[in-house]
Formats: C-alpha cells, sequence, structure tokens
C-alpha cells in the first residue's frame, strides 16, 4: 500500500509547488484539501477512463490555492494520510493526472518526495 500512495502524494504536492497565485485564498483545510481531489479517484482507481472536468479543476483549485511552503507542507500531509486509505490507487495514472489535465508541472515526480521541503 505505500509503494501506492506515496506517488500519488508526490504527484499533487509537486503539482502544488509549480504555480504561484497573485493573490492567495484563505489557507485550504485538510477536509478542503480532500474534497478538491475526490473527483479524481474514480480515474486513479481505474473506475474510469479518463479524468472528469471537476477533477482537473479540483486539482487546478489544489495548487493555486496552496502558494506558501507552509500551505503547500499541509496539504502534501492531508493527502499523504489519505492516500494510504485508497485502495487500487493507480500509480502511473496519479503520476499522469497533470499531463492528462492539460497542467504543467516542471518538476520531476518522486515516490521519495518530502512534505517538508
Amino acid at each position: 500500500m505505500k509503494s501506492v500512495f506515496v506517488p500519488f502524494l508526490s504527484l499533487i504536492v509537486v503539482l502544488v509547488l509549480t504555480v504561484a497565485a497573485t493573490e492567495p485564498p484563505k489557507a485550504l483545510t485538510c477536509e478542503q484539501t480532500k474534497s478538491l481531489m475526490i473527483p479524481c479517484l474514480d480515474y486513479l482507481t481505474k473506475k474510469t477512463c479518463s479524468p472528469t472536468i471537476l477533477c482537473c479543476q479540483g486539482l487546478h483549485k489544489l495548487i493555486v490555492s496552496t502558494p506558501t511552503k507552509e500551505e503547500k507542507c499541509a496539504a502534501c500531509k492531508c493527502l499523504k494520510k489519505e492516500a494510504s486509505h485508497i485502495p487500487n490507487l493507480d500509480v502511473h495514472r496519479a503520476n499522469n493526472l497533470p499531463k492528462v489535465c492539460k497542467i504543467d508541472v516542471d518538476y520531476p515526480i518522486s515516490k521519495d518526495f518530502d512534505c517538508e521541503k
């Protein structure tokens, strides 16, 4: 299970690190962070062939809503904890979610990503 959720978390953290908002909204709670990614679960667990528009919008909102290092770290830890409870998470789909959602990512995705960095 650990080998499945770490790449998913890494994907989200890398995405969060790639976008900076000019006027950030209030910090997201863990519940808000999770709710943004819920529309992606069917795609990430191979129940659907492609992510929904809501999934890609949620991913984008997560990125722009976590501009500071502290917010990125909190979102990372939240998603890391939640990903450990997702059975059948497809690592390949998680790693390719930004590309499928047409979101540019300038950083490599690593399963060893440290939320504190």
